[in-house]
């Protein structure tokens, strides 16, 4: 599986829509913060036909270290998640 990097994703992009790299480097940089920023106050986003992004909720809990059986307490905590929607997942499995 080949890795896309974001300068391949612009430069693609601006050929797809005859919009300049420049352009296209701003509004990528805008959506990629707007989205942290949305998941930074636990918001949830979902763009149709592509998927959610959204945070999971880890609780606090208790670990064991493993050499020394001492109780690690692991804190609350939350990180991102990404759910594809149904179209996306159809489309990645028919295009071959």
């Amino acid at each position: 599986m080949k890795t896309i990097r974001k300068e391949e994703l612009v430069e693609r992009v601006a050929e797809r829509t005859h919009i300049s790299k420049t352009t296209i480097w701003r509004v990528f940089d805008a959506v990629v913060e707007e989205v942290a920023l949305a998941l930074a106050h636990k918001e949830r986003i979902h763009i149709a036909r592509f998927g959610t992004f959204d945070l999971r909720h880890y609780p606090e809990r208790m670990g064991v270290h493993p050499r020394t059986q001492e109780p690690i307490p692991y804190p609350e905590r939350y990180a991102p998640s990404f759910r594809s929607s149904l179209t996306l997942k159809r489309r990645v499995r028919d295009e071959k």
